[in-house]
């Protein structure tokens, strides 16, 4: 049986969440549809330490120090652990995530092990070359269908696999259980809910674009916006709503959720709409995985997704088909597709199933499982 070992950093606070998720959902991927044995190196045990600084490890990253991968306790606690369960149980693949490449992979080398190295994508490109990618690494597994850039480090043996989704959490859920969930049950299924879910800073949910919608905002069409992130930054969003007078017909709440509790908000909602700055590809302090987890998450519920044309998202959305595209920062546009689905019953319907077949065939845990296990197989024979 081949033995593939994960190593990656896994902390606090909430800015590493897609990447969390990416990684626990390849792992259960793997374990559920492939007879791969697969272990897990973490940094767990330091979590409540980086929790307690986590304003501190904020200020670091805003300038390119990333006090984890410079943790030598972590990093040597992390580097004992590999080399235990090698000893009890041969590794045969070394799969780095968030983590000092340069670092394990030398440790791998000296194991005499096979070495790759995850990528989640364009926006963290940057701070993966911080991270030092040594070229000797055996590929790199990217989530994002732009591989293009991996051209500026000279690297060929680049792997588009994409992020899984649980189609069995993330599915399609009665409206109204869903809105009782998060005590909306006075909203009957005639209500229309617009949905953000994410972090919550000036990139993501910039201003202008809650004073565009603003006109949309009536008696039967609501704006939840369910953020993490910049207290500061909510407390912008709730000036901005009652100077504008879309305090009654805005919903915003402070929390993080479960996996379940996402799919019931994406269940609650009419669309999910990502309405991202034109600066999210340049904006070095705002990172996005590459496809969107958001966005994957509400396709597979059958929710309709409004995205902006960055990344990759062009490849996976269809325009009118199975979502719907706006140019990045065009927010009159975005406004104009949210008004053609709150008059068009059907064509929510139609699209959220389109959606919803999409993740289906190209994004669940058995696709996703099998494509990955290819690789492992195909880097192995390479390197003997």
């Amino acid at each position: 049986m081949t033995h593939i070992c994960f190593v990656g950093y896994d902390l606090y606070p909430p800015w590493n969440e897609g990447m969390r998720v990416v990684t626990r959902n390849l792992r259960e991927a793997l374990e559920e549809n492939t007879d791969l044995e697969i272990s897990v190196v973490s940094s767990l045990k330091r979590e409540r330490i980086y929790l307690h600084l986590s304003k501190f490890v904020e200020h670091l990253i805003k300038r390119n120090i990333y006090l984890y991968e410079l943790d030598p306790l972590l990093n040597i606690s992390m580097l004992k652990l590999i080399k235990s369960i090698n000893k009890r149980r041969n590794i045969d693949l070394l799969h780095l995530f968030f983590a000092n490449h340069f670092l394990f992979y030398q440790y791998g080398k000296i194991l005499k092990k096979t070495v790759i190295a995850q990528h989640f994508g364009n926006p963290h490109f940057n701070l993966l070359k911080s991270i030092r990618m040594p070229k000797g690494i055996s590929a790199y597994i990217t989530t994002s269908s732009e591989i293009g850039y991996f051209d500026e480090l000279g690297i060929r043996n680049v792997y588009n696999i994409k992020p899984p989704i649980n189609t069995d959490i993330f599915k399609k859920i009665g409206k109204l259980k869903a809105r009782r969930y998060f005590g909306l049950s006075g909203l009957s299924k005639e209500h229309f809910i617009i949905l953000y879910v994410g972090g919550l800073n000036e990139i993501k949910v910039p201003l202008d674009f809650l004073i565009t919608v603003k006109d949309l905002l009536k008696d039967r069409t609501k704006l939840m916006i369910m953020g993490r992130g910049e207290t500061i930054y909510a407390q912008k969003i709730q000036q901005l709503a009652k100077k504008n007078g879309m305090e009654k017909n805005m919903i915003l709440r402070i929390e993080s959720l479960n996996e379940k509790q996402k799919a019931l908000i994406y269940n609650a909602a009419d669309v999910l709409v990502l309405p991202f700055s034109k600066s999210i590809m340049t904006n070095k302090h705002v990172a996005v995985i590459d496809p969107p987890i958001t966005m994957l998450e509400a396709m597979s519920c059958g929710t309709p997704v409004i995205a902006p044309e960055v990344l990759s998202i062009p490849d996976i959305i269809k325009d009118g088909y199975n979502g719907f595209i706006t140019p990045s920062g065009d927010f009159k546009m975005l406004e104009e597709r949210i008004s053609d689905l709150i008059v068009n019953k059907d064509m929510r319907t139609k699209i959220g199933e389109n959606a919803r077949e999409t993740i289906l065939n190209e994004f669940s845990y058995e696709k996703v499982a099998f494509k990955m296990k290819e690789v492992y197989e195909e880097v192995l024979n390479l390197n003997g």
